[in-house]
């Protein structure tokens, strides 16, 4: 079948498998799970893809909640469809990850229907723990990309784009220690480390005047002491350093350590420097893919926003994925401009009307531009050289 004939078949597709994209959503949603506990989760995705020709498998050594969905005949071109499902803490999907995964079932499916013969490998990757566990780093780690020619998930959103950017991002953990005493008896007798948690979290600030427009440093008090009659012998602050640049971050990352450092000498602390193992890495969409989706978003009649690919944007593990293979991460938005991911407001739009109508109309964007994927060697090529080049520019990527 030609890629044309294929375009109205894969539209309708999608509408036909509506429904179950709403009740994947509404029970991901309804039973949230946090970093690497998603078993619900996995196991209705896994139950879905399976009753649709896939093969499911978690291979040995990755996340016990990940898995991978394969349909096809042909190895190649292999493009992978993410799914995450995570959710966050006290607030559950109010990221939006179970559309995600909603609408890496119906966008595959789609395909599958339309044409079940389709050329190349088709794939869904189960990704858990985005938020904040690095499950894509650990599956990276673990090989499970290889052979993967290029990846793309949609993400909900207060704004509609195809192509954005993310920051780079390391957390770390600062522990003052000093000594304990009375405060009213024996002020002199302390060491104070609340005095180095205050002075370093004012050198953070005074830093913030000179920092890149395209950067943030973001903490807060963890511990702060057990009593104002006892002086704090122990402070504890963690912070986010992010940046677009992965050798500004780095540099950055530097600086906000020797306000620690400064900080802790001054009032006579020890310190102690902790950082997550897992480290998001600055995300760079790949543009070929870019133009191909915002093509099929036109075509579909759907509105971007109007929003540089660098203004209000976060932080995820698919940085990391970027670096390593041709990825698309483009957003949707599922409410109004004042409905913000991590918040209430957002909570209640990934389960309403207009949200779960933009995810359908978006999850049909994502799989025209993956059947293109699959069936135009041109683009395919295109796609692989435009990231080939990119790896060699500057600090552009890791």
């Amino acid at each position: 079948m030609s890629i044309d004939g294929a375009r109205k078949k894969i539209t309708q597709a999608v509408d036909g498998f509506a429904e179950e994209m709403l009740d994947i959503n509404r029970r991901i949603f309804e039973r949230p799970e946090l970093c690497y506990q998603e078993k619900f989760a996995k196991q209705t995705l896994a139950d879905y893809l399976s009753e649709r020709g896939f093969a499911v498998t978690t291979p040995k050594g990755w996340p016990p909640t990940s898995f991978i969905a394969r349909h096809g005949k042909a190895k190649t071109p292999a493009v992978a469809i993410l799914a995450e499902y995570d959710a966050l803490p006290e607030i559950g999907h109010a990221c939006g990850h179970s559309m995600i995964a909603a609408a890496a079932c119906g966008a595959t499916s789609a395909i599958v229907k339309a044409e079940p013969d389709h050329p190349g490998s088709l794939l869904v990757i189960g990704t858990p723990a985005e938020e904040g566990g690095g499950g894509k780093i650990q599956m990276l780690a673990k090989g499970a990309f290889k052979g993967v020619d290029a990846a793309i998930m949609i993400h909900p959103s207060n704004k509609t784009r195809a192509v954005a950017r993310m920051y780079a991002i390391a957390e770390l953990t600062f522990e003052f220690r000093g000594k304990a005493a009375h405060a009213a008896a024996f002020p002199d007798q302390g060491i104070n480390a609340l005095d180095a948690g205050v002075l370093f979290y004012n050198a953070v600030s005074a830093l913030r005047q000179q920092l890149k427009g395209e950067a943030r440093v973001h903490g807060i008090f963890t511990h702060g002491g057990d009593a104002p009659n006892i002086i704090p012998e122990r402070v504890e602050m963690k912070f986010y350093v992010r940046a677009l640049d992965y050798g500004y971050f780095r540099e950055l990352e530097r600086k906000v350590v020797e306000c620690a450092h400064g900080s802790a000498r001054a009032a006579g602390c020890k310190l102690k420097i902790k950082k997550r193992e897992a480290e998001y890495a600055p995300f760079y969409p790949n543009y070929p893919m870019g133009r191909v989706f915002r093509e099929n978003m036109k075509t579909l009649g759907i509105v971007e926003d109007s929003f540089s690919e660098t203004e209000e944007i976060g932080s995820s593990d698919i940085g990391n994925l970027s670096q390593a293979l041709p990825t698309l991460h483009p957003e949707f938005r599922v409410g109004d401009r004042g409905a913000i991911n991590h918040s209430r407001d957002f909570l209640t739009a990934v389960v309403s009307k207009f949200g779960t109508g933009a995810m359908i109309g978006m999850t049909k964007a994502m799989a025209l531009t993956v059947y293109e994927l699959l069936a135009n060697p041109s683009l395919m090529a295109e796609v692989k050289k435009e990231f080939k080049a990119a790896t060699g520019v500057g600090n552009r990527r890791k």
